[in-house]
């Protein structure tokens, strides 16, 4: 049965990958943009799956949630970081280069504000100090995994691609 289940959330999470890639695709006008998005995903789950065999909690039901966490943040600051490069790169003549630095240095402070309350807010349940904190401490560890590695893509890896 859970093999059953994982297939199916591992089809949905494929599908939802595919819509995200041609809404993104009609949203910039371009193939080159969603790809980076999209392909610095598995730089980020590459975090979580570390940190969840380093600690050595099963890969259960709920760490499901925490892997839709840490994609939907890498999609929506994939989009926030380039939709600021094109506009920077309108607005101040700036070459693309140049644009994308000048918004991942600008989007600095916001990005990692974002993420330290997320992972701060994730903490007491990565700790399971209350009852039941046990079902669902692999997804809080597991997205903090994921998150912590998504502030280096999304203002490194996803400006250098």
């Amino acid at each position: 049965m859970m093999a059953e289940t994982m297939q199916t959330v591992l089809s949905v999470l494929a599908f939802a990958v595919l819509f995200s890639f041609i809404v993104l695709t009609v949203q910039f006008n371009s193939l080159k943009l969603p790809l980076i998005i999209l392909g610095s995903i598995p730089f980020c789950l590459a975090g979580l799956v570390f940190i969840m065999l380093g600690s050595g909690l099963p890969l259960g039901a709920t760490v499901i949630i925490g892997v839709l966490v840490v994609v939907a943040a890498t999609i929506n600051d994939g989009v926030l970081l380039l939709t600021f490069a094109k506009e920077l790169e309108r607005q101040q003549d700036l070459i693309v280069t140049d644009s994308i630095v000048e918004a991942a240095r600008i989007r600095l402070r916001p990005r990692v504000m974002t993420t330290v309350t997320t992972l701060t807010g994730l903490v007491p349940l990565a700790l399971a100090i209350e009852q039941g904190g046990e079902m669902l401490q692999p997804m809080a560890v597991g997205a903090i995994g994921g998150l912590a590695m998504e502030i280096f893509v999304a203002l490194w890896l996803m400006p250098c691609l």
